[in-house]
């Protein structure tokens, strides 16, 4: 009796310490943690971030979200080396060359059959653009975005007998008040204001170009049949090019220093009255602001001039991605539900939307650009007026490299004249082409 009595002990002993080992596993198993590698670093953005992510793991304790907080130099190669190396994130932030980058290496899951369709509706052209994949599929999210409008210098119009309230609407009209506002205020034969100017510093070059083809109705770089092929010999991606090389070169309404001016050069140039119209950001209207006080009432902003043959603005979003690599796909796609269909303290926004605005952006949505209308000061309505005519530039994979490595440079060289627009068009189309491998 005692030895059956022993047994049974040593059983139940046994199952109880079985049953703890596999109460124990099990509840390891229900926490999954979300690494999320993040480029937000707004105070007011972090602050909405942090906020949602402790609501959301309050609502779903099974997940916890691993925040690594990155800057948008170090993400690309950060990431890059994770997916390399195996340990990647499950849930990143891309901006438009690290989404072609990674698309093209197939480290971007698609996330077609989570994205509800109501979702996906809800988004602007240039925001469903950014998201969908060149076969179609739906592999992300928009956010934080911005538009690229005309800021111009009403007092310097007056002077130039140009109306302060009419800015220019198309590229003739653009062309002959910049050549009014183009001068040599001091008479001593040297120009010294300019009708108008663009940041074509570093990586500012290419992006800029992008939207003087655009405007002349150039494809640039197009996908058919599960292949890349460069546009840029087409007449239209010439036209444009010489459009722009022309402000510099024949029409001498920009100056030659254009090529060392990144967005906030610019902007001091604008301020400082030697640039009476420029194209920049919208986040530019609060450093004009606060970098001229003594100019409030003498400037304004407004939407960008239509092009030769096309109206198209700048303006797209950067992304929330989900990586291939993930083995959590669901419970990251759950957050982004969260994040993008939860209202915020902000009437009329969602988390996500409350999100971009806390960092000055745009969320390209409908209820987002309706609230924006309702609320923006009037030097941001133009930026918003845009919306609808916004181009993303090419997700081509090999656009990216083509123009860290030749393209930034090269228009410069050919907005200085060192490089012709034949030259320069041709050798950039024969790169694209070779890295295609057309």
């Amino acid at each position: 009796m005692k030895k059956r009595f022993v047994s049974m002990f040593l059983c139940a002993a046994l199952s109880i310490g079985m049953f703890g080992a596999m109460s124990y596993e099990a509840k390891a198993e229900e926490t999954v943690e979300i690494q999320f590698l993040h480029t937000a670093w707004v105070p007011a953005q972090l602050e909405i971030l942090e906020r949602a992510i402790a609501d959301f793991e309050e609502k779903n304790p099974g997940i916890k979200i691993i925040e690594t907080r990155s800057s948008w130099t170090d993400a690309p190669s950060q990431i890059m080396t994770s997916i390399v190396s195996g340990d990647a994130p499950d849930l990143i932030m891309c901006n438009t060359s690290m989404l072609a980058e990674y698309r093209g290496i197939g480290a971007i899951a698609d996330l077609s059959t989570l994205v509800p369709e109501e979702l996906i509706n809800s988004f602007l052209p240039s925001a469903k653009a950014m998201i969908t994949a060149e076969d179609g599929k739906i592999d992300g999210l928009p956010q934080e975005g911005c538009n690229w409008a005309l800021f111009y210098r009403k007092d310097l119009f007056e002077e130039a007998g140009l109306d302060p309230n009419k800015p220019p609407k198309t590229y003739d009209e653009f062309l002959e008040y910049a050549k009014a506002l183009t001068k040599d205020t001091d008479g001593d034969g040297v120009i010294d204001q300019y009708g108008y100017a663009w940041p074509v510093q570093a990586e500012n070059a290419s992006d800029y170009w992008v939207q003087f083809m655009q405007m002349c109705g150039a494809d640039i770089s197009t996908y058919d049949e599960g292949k890349w092929e460069s546009r840029l010999s087409d007449e239209t991606a010439i036209k444009g090019t010489q459009l722009m090389v022309d402000l510099v070169q024949t029409h001498k309404v920009t100056p030659d220093s254009v090529v060392d001016y990144d967005w906030e050069a610019v902007t001091n140039a604008f301020v400082s009255g030697e640039v009476a119209m420029m194209q920049n950001g919208a986040w530019v209207t609060g450093s004009v602001a606060e970098k001229g006080p003594d100019l409030d009432g003498k400037w304004g902003t407004a939407v960008m001039f239509d092009g030769p043959d096309n109206t198209v603005y700048r303006g797209y979003p950067n992304t929330f991605n989900i990586l291939e690599a993930s083995e959590h796909k669901e419970e990251a796609w759950k957050f982004l539900d969260y994040f993008y269909n939860t209202p915020s303290d902000i009437e009329g926004l969602t988390i996500a939307g409350a999100f971009c605005n806390a960092a000055g952006g745009m969320l390209y949505s409908e209820d987002f650009i309706q609230y924006a209308k309702e609320n923006y000061d009037e030097k941001l309505q133009p930026f918003l007026d845009e919306v609808d005519y916004c181009m993303i530039p090419p997700l081509d994979p090999s656009w990216q490299s083509l123009t860290s490595m030749y393209g930034n440079s090269t228009v410069q060289q050919m907005l200085m004249g060192s490089v012709s627009v034949d030259e320069g068009i041709h050798m950039l189309d024969e790169k694209l082409k070779e890295f295609h491998g057309e």
